[in-house]
């Protein structure tokens, strides 16, 4: 298990740009309509937000008939695939979301690490700031070492938020609540162009319990209702705001075994999906070509960066082919 004692290691104060979900207020100097992004020829300015779900099985999904993921899943695109033989434990795993390489480049092998590895492999965030200046970005995730990649580079994300543990939060419901309550904040309030966040209590129920679990299905009917206020939050700005696009992906780092735990190779720890719901992807298209490293070359694509030509991964906008059910993948190099 990734104990919070662990997971502090090679956080630095400096990171931690802002500590938990109260630090969302601060955002509040940030110009509420400098949120600039990329205008498309529909002429609205697009947004993404990010939701990683630690340790999440889409089968377990199915499983409890979790409605506001599966509602997400069929509203847009739905990929599952397997990421073997990437390393499935968290640090190597978000990592490889948040810069599109996999682990055998960027070199992360464990929950361990520092900003080293994003100075060559930079995040999401840098790229996004490096194409352009005027994005807004924010992360906010209850695993603190998120913010050593969210903070790592030059420029880094705008905003970097860990959540402050919560006293006599076992399972880590809790905590998941306060920073779904900053990303519902950031996103009604300042609607950053990117925002990533992380909730962690189906990882924490899977080491504790096993992925076979009733715990652990029971962290994924909660962990449901918050992404069903995340994606309400964005709908209701989405009406609000009729000159802005928005587009939600979900995805997790890695499977759990059914009695617990994570890192090997097999089937249920190496079990990966990504959802894409926007205007770019056709309601109940599925793939089993994309996974987690295909979410950063994804958003960089939505918001009008250039690729990483370092990139493993590739754009996930598609369009819709004749026969239903059936896609072209649509990337900066052509259809594939």
């Amino acid at each position: 298990m990734r104990e919070r004692s662990e997971r502090t290691s090679g956080v630095s104060s400096r990171r931690r740009l802002l500590l938990g979900a109260v630090a969302v207020a601060a955002a509040a100097a940030l110009p509420v309509g400098g949120a600039v992004g990329i205008a498309r020829a529909d002429a609205r300015v697009r947004k993404v937000v990010l939701i990683g779900l630690d340790g999440l099985m889409y089968s377990k999904i199915q499983r409890v008939q979790a409605p506001n993921l599966l509602q997400l899943s069929a509203e847009g695109m739905l990929g599952r695939t397997s990421i073997a033989p990437h390393i499935t434990i968290s640090g190597p795993s978000w990592a490889t979301v948040l810069t599109g390489v996999w682990d055998n480049k960027h070199g992360i092998r464990n929950n361990q690490f520092d900003a080293t590895p994003f100075a060559k492999y930079p995040t999401v965030f840098t790229q996004l700031a490096r194409a352009n200046p005027a994005l807004k970005t924010h992360s906010i995730a209850t695993w603190d070492q998120i913010a050593t990649m969210a903070g790592s580079g030059d420029p880094h994300a705008d905003v970097v938020v860990s959540t402050q543990p919560i006293p006599n939060d076992s399972d880590e419901s809790t905590i998941d609540v306060v920073t779904t309550n900053a990303v519902v904040t950031a996103i009604t309030r300042f609607a950053p162009d990117f925002l990533f966040t992380h909730l962690d209590q189906v990882d924490r129920a899977g080491h504790s319990h096993g992925g076979a679990s009733e715990e652990y299905l029971n962290a994924v009917t909660r962990i449901d209702v918050l992404v069903g206020r995340i994606a309400a939050a964005v709908d209701a700005r989405a009406r609000a705001n009729p000159g802005e696009s928005w587009t939600i992906l979900v995805t997790a780092d890695h499977g759990h075994l059914p009695e617990g735990g994570h890192g090997g190779q097999s089937p249920d720890e190496t079990t990966n999906f990504v959802i894409a719901r926007g205007p770019d992807f056709p309601a109940g298209a599925t793939s089993t070509r994309y996974s987690l490293v295909d979410i950063t070359p994804t958003v960089l694509d939505l918001l009008g960066a250039p690729p990483d030509p370092a990139s493993d991964g590739h754009s996930m906008r598609t369009r819709p082919h004749a026969d239903a059910g059936v896609i072209d993948v649509v990337t900066s190099q052509g259809v594939r």
